[in-house]
C-alpha cells in the first residue's frame, strides 16, 4: 500500500501538522501544487489505496465529496484536473492526517466527534 506521505514532497509532509494548526491559503496553494507536482501513478495508487479503507467512502462524505465526485476519484483518472483538485486535496489532506497521526494532535469539537475518520 503506497502511502501519501511518499506521494509528496518532504517539504509539504514536515509543514503539514504546522499548517493544520494554523490555516492558511498559502498552505491550500501550496497542497495544490505538491499534488500537480506528485507522480500521477503514485497518487493514483495512493488514493485508490484509502478508498480501499473500509470507511471510505463515509470518509469522503463527511468531507462533503458528492457521490459522483466519489465516483471519479475512486478510478484515478482525474485526480489533477481543475474539476476535482479540491476534492483530491481534501483526501490529501485526511491521509496525511491519518498517517502522521494528527488528528488525534486536534481538538475536535464535540459536535463533530461523531463524523467517520
Amino acid at each position: 500500500m503506497l502511502k501519501m506521505i511518499d506521494v509528496l514532497e518532504q517539504n509539504l509532509v514536515q509543514n503539514f501538522t504546522h499548517s493544520l494548526n494554523t490555516p492558511t491559503s498559502q498552505f491550500d496553494e501550496l497542497l495544490n501544487q505538491g499534488i500537480l507536482n506528485a507522480s500521477e501513478s503514485a497518487l493514483q495508487k495512493a488514493v485508490v489505496s484509502f478508498f480501499n479503507r473500509e470507511d471510505a467512502i463515509e470518509s469522503a462524505q463527511a468531507l462533503d465529496i458528492s457521490a459522483e465526485r466519489i465516483q471519479a476519484l475512486q478510478t484515478g483518472v482525474a485526480l489533477k484536473d481543475d474539476r476535482y483538485l479540491a476534492d483530491t486535496a481534501k483526501i490529501v489532506a485526511l491521509c496525511l492526517a491519518l498517517e502522521t497521526d494528527t488528528l488525534n494532535q486536534l481538538d475536535i469539537s464535540d459536535c463533530l466527534q461523531d463524523f467517520p475518520v
